[in-house]
């Protein structure tokens, strides 16, 4: 019996369409998104499975060596989509055909199966192909209406969802840092290297911390081009203020 999935985690847990580059969970896409629509409780078709419409083409639901068929019996014919390889098949987006790579890779593996009454769907399944002419009754689903109305939201959304990329790294904006690297003229604790020329006065600045280069200048009778010794003059006339 064909299991229904009704959610993306259902789909999801199924694998089909997956590893990368298989195409199934993209063709499935394009189904739900540009070859059937909604209205009430149908699924009317935007596509002609009878006319071979993007390489649709008969499906004999036939019995396999053990006496079984893939799909129960209906009243309605079989058609089935996916083999790139068909004609028509050529008119499909390119995001479904753009992995098309050779049997090795199994890009060309997975379908999907409609039956159609008239103008409308009456059911829709996904499988894949277990050897060149038999398709896999344990990776054979139907996909419900509502499911299809879900899967119906941006391509790439979808993909995720379905974790059909292995590895997607989100890499968080770097913040802004003004850094300015030390170099050995640095003598301030907050990376800016200080240079002190002779005319500038060291506010706030305490004797400790100046460099042994720094010249200061005290605003006196003393002459301008004659500086003040650094430390024994400094020591005078600050005792000499208070």
């Amino acid at each position: 019996m064909v299991g229904t999935l009704n959610e993306l985690v259902h789909l999801s847990n199924t694998r089909f369409g997956r590893p990368r580059p298989r195409h199934g969970l993209r063709l499935l896409y394009w189904f739900a998104s540009e070859c059937v629509s909604f209205e009430n409780h149908s699924m009317l078709s935007e596509c002609d499975p009878a006319e071979g419409d993007f390489g649709f083409h008969y499906f004999q639901n036939r019995y396999d060596q053990y006496g079984n068929k893939l799909l129960p019996d209906e009243d309605f014919s079989y058609y089935v989509v996916g083999n790139l390889n068909s004609p028509g098949a050529e008119d499909l987006p390119d995001y479904v055909s753009e992995d098309k790579y050779t049997e090795e890779h199994d890009s060309n593996t997975d379908r999907i199966i409609v039956s159609l009454d008239e103008e409308c769907f009456h059911r829709v399944y996904v499988t894949q192909h277990h050897d060149r002419s038999n398709y896999d009754p344990d990776a054979t689903y139907r996909i419900s209406r509502g499911l299809l109305m879900i899967i119906r939201m941006s391509l790439y959304a979808f993909l995720v969802e379905m974790g059909y990329y292995s590895y997607i790294q989100y890499v968080p904006p770097m913040p802004v840092i003004n850094y300015r690297p030390q170099t050995t003229n640095t003598v301030s604790s907050d990376l800016t290297a200080v240079t002190l020329s002779s005319s500038e006065p060291a506010h706030n600045e305490p004797p400790a911390a100046q460099n042994n280069d720094t010249i200061i200048q005290l605003h006196d009778d003393t002459p301008a081009q004659e500086p003040s010794p650094k430390k024994k003059g400094f020591c005078e006339r600050f005792c000499t203020i208070l």
